[in-house]
């Protein structure tokens, strides 16, 4: 008995995500699939971007890591205070460029994602915009055709 209940209060659960994509009629089907792709492109996209964020943060710090001990090595060797300053100065140098590097890393990130969500929010406007309009979009015209 309690099983027979359920199953509206299912259905009622998935005719409301429906209703609030949008959706409505017998291709609400293919609609729903064609946004879960938009989406699911959309995640490895983000997926790919933060991966390749997180490669050249690795090599940034490996590489300013491997520096900055080689600078720290010539403060062994200084003799005169001009040797000290120029191996301070080395320190220094190899810090400020990766810090440099670090931020234009997390720029390059953050254009990434914005032109990501940028292209995502064009295509959902789209076709909401179709669907305001009410002009068929590409994938239900073919099933009709």
């Amino acid at each position: 008995m309690a099983t027979k209940n359920e199953a509206p209060v299912g259905f009622d659960r998935m005719n409301a995500v429906f209703a609030w994509w949008g959706l409505s009629g017998a291709d609400s089907t293919d609609k729903l699939d064609g946004q879960f792709k938009r989406f699911q492109a959309f995640t490895s996209d983000l997926q790919k971007a933060y991966g390749e964020t997180y490669s050249a943060q690795m090599s940034t710090l490996l590489g300013a890591n491997e520096r900055i001990g080689r600078s720290l090595l010539e403060f062994v060797q200084c003799r005169r205070p001009q040797d000290v300053i120029a191996a301070e100065s080395s320190v220094m140098a190899a810090i400020l460029e990766e810090t440099s590097l670090q931020t234009k890393t997390w720029l390059d990130l953050s254009q990434k994602v914005q032109d990501y969500c940028a292209t995502m929010a064009r295509e959902t406007a789209g076709e909401i915009r179709q669907q305001a309009n009410g002009t068929p979009d590409t994938g239900s015209s073919v099933k009709a055709s």
